[in-house]
């Protein structure tokens, strides 16, 4: 018999989680006023899992609703009341829904590869010193919106543009870091599309020629007639 409501529970759960990535658990307004101390321009996600212990159930169902909120961008997320759990003998079933905040508004533009069609875009989203720029298929979000500063700087979700380890090989590759003023972070803007490091004297480059999801970009000798050395968008204009 426990074998059974074992059974039973698995396949509950694999069809709430097949529900919830269809969206079914998703964000949902909520009548009540806003908690006390978070701005009123927020929005209740929702978020329900399973768990073979409460806290196990909580943690999942607060991810999912988490994961949702980002994707909506939305942050600064509290709950907006207890946690509902119902239990059917082997598994806990959590519900949790969270009050969370607008992130800013994106701000800057894509930067467009001529030769790819791809824009530049640092890997993940992620913010962290180093993370890797590359190609990707432009999609609007924070890590390809790029604005180009009056100091030299090129930047996105608040950090430079930056030739590594202040390399001046050609094939040096391109990292998101903490902005600190180097030359290795400023850029200037030629004619065809270039972009050239102020440090190296080389231009903003595909290498390779790739055209890929994942390409990474790096620095090279300046072309003015290769493609792949050539960009555009509204970034540019920034």
């Amino acid at each position: 018999m426990r074998t059974a409501r074992a059974l039973a529970a698995l396949l509950a759960a694999i069809l709430t989680s097949a529900l919830m990535l269809t969206g079914t658990a998703a964000a949902a307004p909520a009548p009540d006023p806003a908690p006390a101390g978070v701005a009123a321009d927020g929005k209740y996600f929702q978020g329900q899992d399973w768990g073979f212990s409460p806290a196990m159930a909580e943690a999942n169902a607060t991810g999912y609703a988490l994961s949702i909120a980002k994707q909506a961008r939305y942050q600064g997320c509290v709950p907006a009341g207890p946690t509902q759990f119902q239990y059917n003998g082997d598994m806990y079933l959590a519900t949790v829904v969270l009050f969370c905040t607008p992130m800013p508004p994106i701000t800057g533009g894509p930067i467009v590869g001529v030769h790819s069609s791809k824009c530049v875009d640092v890997k993940g989203a992620s913010k962290a010193d180093g993370a890797p720029i590359q190609l990707y298929n432009c999609n609007g979000t924070e890590a390809q919106a790029w604005t180009i500063h009056a100091d030299g700087t090129i930047r996105a979700m608040g950090r430079c543009l930056d030739v590594q380890y202040a390399k001046t090989e050609d094939g040096s590759l391109l990292g998101l870091n903490t902005c600190h003023g180097a030359a290795n972070q400023r850029w200037e803007k030629l004619p065809n599309g270039l972009l050239r490091s102020v440090h190296s004297g080389k231009c903003l480059d595909a290498l390779g020629w790739a055209t890929g999801n994942g390409a990474r970009l790096g620095i090279w000798t300046c072309a003015p007639s290769h493609t792949n050395q050539q960009w555009t968008g509204a970034g540019m204009n920034t």
